[in-house]
């Protein structure tokens, strides 16, 4: 079975909250049942039927949306369990919240992909906008457990607030990568903006280039071969996909311990290499 598909009809005029398009929460509806649901847009709701075409199966674990627009927000938001491929771009908070299953977009996605996320595994193949695993505003905790992978760059803030979990971006990172960051693991195959690790409390910065400046509250330790980053690599190697693009990793790094401004119990490694 292969799952409802979804193609949009036409453009809405307002951003479209697609929260309420989960796998878990479709789980057995029909596709007329589908086709009712309400669906936010600015201060009116919208049916599907009013935006999309629905065909598949009625019995599902995933679910598939063609369309490719930014208006498109909060794709996965929340969910449980299942699978969903977005075939094009769509907006921010793509995976709010989620706890289990996984997430494809194949396009680029807009700011707070994986934001507050607790489980499951979102891959974005394009661009991402700002706050990757970051924390909504006001919120002290973001990205919590699970995985997010991006293919192409990332905007600024990469992992504030960051928890729990790992974030691996194949290309560039904006500024202040890793930011107030209290636990978990960031990479970053291409080059980051400027103050990376910038009030980190604890985690790990995994960074092949070298930023133009190393903050003056990380203290150089020396280069060291870790373990961890072998294991690390066979992980990558195991789970296939995405996470392929990221093996090998060198275990030979140059380490920075910070920010010694809170406390100093995160690192920051360079020169870590990837065939990217």
């Amino acid at each position: 079975m292969t799952g409802p598909c979804l193609t949009l009809k036409r453009t809405p005029p307002q951003t479209i909250d697609a929260s309420a398009l989960t796998p878990d929460i479709l789980a057995g509806k029909s596709r007329e049942d589908i086709l009712r649901i309400e669906l936010l847009s600015g201060n009116r709701r919208l049916r599907v039927a009013d935006l999309f075409d629905v065909s598949g199966d009625d019995a599902h674990s995933s679910l598939t949306i063609r369309a490719s627009m930014d208006r498109l927000a909060c794709v996965g938001a929340r969910m449980q369990s299942g699978a969903i491929t977005v075939e094009g771009d769509c907006g921010p908070y793509v995976g709010l919240g989620m706890r289990g299953g996984k997430i494809v977009v194949q396009g680029a996605a807009a700011a707070f992909v994986g934001c507050g996320m607790r489980g499951g595994t979102i891959e974005v193949r394009g661009n991402a906008g700002d706050f990757v695993g970051g924390a909504l505003p006001g919120d002290k905790q973001g990205m919590r457990g699970g995985s997010i992978v991006i293919g192409g760059n990332a905007g600024d803030r990469v992992g504030d607030h960051m928890r729990r979990g790992m974030i691996l971006i194949a290309g560039d990172a904006g500024a202040h990568c890793g930011s107030r960051m209290l636990a978990g693991t960031i990479i970053v195959s291409g080059r980051v903006g400027h103050s990376p690790g910038f009030g980190l409390k604890r985690g790990t910065l995994l960074l092949a280039h070298p930023p133009a400046q190393v903050p003056a509250t990380f203290q150089d330790a020396g280069e060291h071969e870790l373990l961890f980053l072998t294991l690390l690599s066979k992980h990558f190697e195991r789970e296939g996909g995405a996470f392929k693009a990221f093996v090998p990793l060198s275990n030979r790094v140059r380490r920075y311990c910070g920010d010694l401004a809170t406390g100093g119990k995160g690192e920051m490694l360079l020169g870590l290499s990837t065939n990217t």
